[in-house]
C-alpha cells in the first residue's frame, strides 16, 4: 500500500531560520498513482524506494540532461537500482527539490540529493544527513538545474533545518564545478569546513595516443609496457576491444564477474559476484547503462579469452571508468594497467568523450602513473540552524579527520600487501 504523508515539517530544536518559508513536503514509501499523471504539489518530494522513484524517472532523466555537473551514479536508472539493492543500514532516501509552481501550477526539478540520516554519528545526539556514499560510490555530486543551482542547494538545506538535523554532509563532489561554486555561495551565514580536498587521474588532452605518452609517460617506463604488451602477445593472439550499445552485455557482464571472482576479492568474499545484492545491482546499472548507450565496455582478450576487462559509463560529455579486473594468471605482465594504457587512445579517438574521470583513490599506485591530469573532489560539512551545530560541526570534523588518517594507513598498508601477492606471483 502507497504510503502518502503530507505535511509541512515542524522545525527542530532551534533548526529553522525565522526567515526562511516553511516548506512543504511529501513523503512516498511507493509509488503513487496519482504522481504519475500530474505535477507535484509540494516543494521536496522525498522517495523512500525504487518503487516510489518511478513516476519520477523521466523529471530525472530531464534534469540529467539540463544539469551542468554530471554524476552517473545519481541518473535515474542507477539511482533506482542503488536504492533496490545497495540500501542496508540507515535507509536512503531521495530528495526532489521542485520549484514554486507557475501560474499553471506546474513545478520544475531542480535537484536531486540523494541522502541518509544518521543518528549517533560520532556520538552526536541529533541527527546527522549525508549525501549517500555507499560501497561503490565514486561521485557523490548531486544533480541540479543549470541557472538554478543555488536555490536547489538553500531549498535542500532548509529541508534539513526544518527536520531537525544538526549537520549536512556533503561528501566527494567535484570541485570548481557548477554545484561547488553554488554551494560555496550559499554557505554564507552559515558555519561549515571543508573536511577533504584530493586530487584523483584524470584524462583530458588534445594530442593523438602517440604524443600523450610521449609527453606524459617517460621513456624507460614506454619501452618496459611495451614489452609485457609484447611478452603477453607471444602467449597468443592478444587483442584490445572496444564495446558499445546493447548487444552481448549481459554475456560480457557474466565474464567480467567471474573474472573478477576468480581473483583475490573472490577469495576475500568481497567479489560482486558471491554478494547476491552488488551483483544484482551490477548487472542492472550495465543493463540501464547499454540500453541508454551509456555503457563502454573495453578488455584486453587473448586467445579471445579476457584477461583485463573494464566497465565504464558514459555522462554528459565525459566517461567514468568504473570497474577492473583481470586474470591474476597473467599477473606478471600487468594486464590491467596494460588495459587502462590502450584505453588512452581510444578514449583521445572517441569524439563523444571530451574527459575521463579514473574514480581513483588518490594516489592510485598504477593509474596516477599513466594519467597525467587531474581532478580535484572536495568534501565539505555544513551546520544547520539548529542550536548547538556549530559545537557539533567542530565534533564532527575532529573526529571524521582521526578516521579517515586512520584508513589512509590502512589503504598504504593494503596496497603494500598487494604489491608483495603480485611479486610473488610473479616469481
Amino acid at each position: 500500500m502507497t504510503d502518502i504523508r503530507r505535511y509541512p515539517l515542524l522545525p527542530g530544536f532551534g533548526a529553522r531560520d525565522e526567515r526562511a518559508a516553511l516548506l512543504s513536503v511529501e513523503t512516498l514509501s511507493h509509488a503513487a498513482r496519482y504522481a504519475y499523471d500530474r505535477p507535484p504539489s509540494a516543494d521536496i518530494v522525498v522517495l523512500e524506494s525504487a518503487d516510489a522513484m518511478t513516476p519520477y524517472l523521466d523529471c530525472i532523466d530531464e534534469l540529467t540532461r539540463a544539469s551542468t555537473d554530471t554524476n552517473p551514479q545519481f541518473e535515474s536508472v542507477t539511482l533506482a537500482a542503488s536504492m533496490e539493492h545497495l540500501q542496508g543500514g540507515a535507509a536512503a532516501r531521495v530528495a526532489l527539490v521542485w520549484s514554486a509552481p507557475d501560474s499553471g501550477g506546474k513545478r520544475q526539478l531542480l535537484g536531486v540529493f540523494p541522502y541518509k540520516s544518521v543518528r549517533g554519528h560520532f556520538g552526536i545526539p541529533a541527527p546527522v544527513w549525508s549525501l549517500w556514499e555507499h560501497i561503490h560510490s565514486y561521485t557523490i555530486t548531486p544533480l541540479v538545474r543549470a541557472g538554478h543551482e543555488r536555490h536547489a542547494i538553500r531549498r535542500f538545506l532548509d529541508f534539513a533545518d526544518q527536520s531537525g538535523a544538526a549537520l549536512v554532509r556533503f561528501p566527494v563532489f567535484e570541485a570548481l564545478g557548477a554545484f561547488d561554486a553554488a554551494l560555496d555561495e550559499v554557505l554564507h551565514g552559515r558555519a561549515w569546513r571543508e573536511t577533504d580536498r584530493h586530487e584523483r587521474a584524470f584524462l583530458q588532452s588534445d594530442l593523438d595516443e602517440d604524443a600523450y605518452l610521449a609527453t606524459h609517460i617517460r621513456k624507460k617506463k614506454r619501452k618496459e609496457f611495451s614489452r609485457l604488451w609484447n611478452r603477453l602477445a607471444e602467449q597468443g593472439d592478444l587483442k584490445f576491444v572496444v564495446h558499445e550499445g546493447g548487444e552481448g552485455t549481459a554475456a560480457w557482464v557474466q565474464r567480467f564477474l567471474t573474472l573478477e571472482a576468480a581473483g583475490w576479492k573472490g577469495k576475500r568474499g568481497t567479489a560482486l559476484k558471491v554478494r547476491p545484492h552488488e551483483r544484482a545491482w551490477f548487472e542492472a546499472i550495465c543493463a540501464g547503462a547499454a540500453a541508454q548507450d551509456k555503457l563502454v565496455r573495453t578488455e584486453l582478450t587473448l586467445d579471445g579469452k579476457p584477461v583485463a576487462m573494464l566497465a565504464s559509463f558514459r555522462a554528459g560529455a565525459g566517461l567514468y571508468t568504473f570497474k577492473i579486473a583481470f586474470d591474476e594468471a597473467y599477473a606478471k605482465y600487468s594486464p590491467g594497467t596494460l588495459l587502462m594504457l590502450k584505453g588512452i587512445g581510444a578514449f583521445l579517438r572517441d569524439g563523444r568523450t571530451e574527459w575521463v574521470d579514473s574514480c581513483a583513490i588518490p594516489g592510485h599506485p598504477m593509474i596516477d602513473h599513466i594519467w597525467a591530469q587531474r581532478r580535484t573532489m572536495r568534501s565539505v560539512t555544513v551546520a544547520t540552524r539548529h542550536r548547538a551545530g556549530p559545537l557539533f560541526l567542530s565534533w564532527s570534523v575532529a573526529a571524521t579527520r582521526l578516521a579517515e588518517n586512520a584508513r589512509a594507513r590502512l589503504r598504504v598498508l593494503y596496497y603494500r600487501f598487494r604489491k608483495e601477492i603480485e611479486n610473488d606471483q610473479a616469481d
